[in-house]
């Protein structure tokens, strides 16, 4: 019995392994770089993303103002949308932080998963 229920518990974690995995789809590289280079254009974003995550998340360094810059990534989400990558979060990091003492604070986030209507 206690043989049975190993495998039951196994075949459940091979399950959700697979099943979680499936969620989240890599960018491609021709579309990362693409998204790069339109971020390059906009002077709010001086550096490239700081990091990709399997097309979860995607961060972003800005210089630090007064407010949030989740509009900033609001910004960065139609960039993504235009691209028919629907699924992923941008969140928004402080840069100079980040160059000075590697403190990574996030100022600004945006879910860039479609609204349900």
């Amino acid at each position: 019995m206690k043989r049975v229920i190993l495998l039951v518990l196994i075949a459940l974690s091979v399950g959700v392994t697979l099943y979680l995995n499936r969620q989240a789809e890599p960018v491609a590289e021709s579309v990362r770089l693409m998204l790069e280079a339109q971020l390059a254009k906009d002077p709010r974003f001086p550096a490239r993303p700081v990091w990709w995550q399997d097309g979860a998340i995607l961060a972003v360094g800005m210089m630090p103002e007064t407010q949030s810059q989740d509009a900033a990534a609001q910004d960065v989400c139609k960039l993504l949308h235009a691209q028919g990558i629907t699924g992923t979060a941008v969140e928004i990091y402080d840069l100079q932080k980040i160059q000075q003492s590697d403190n990574w604070a996030l100022i600004g986030r945006a879910s860039c998963k479609p609204s349900p209507e």
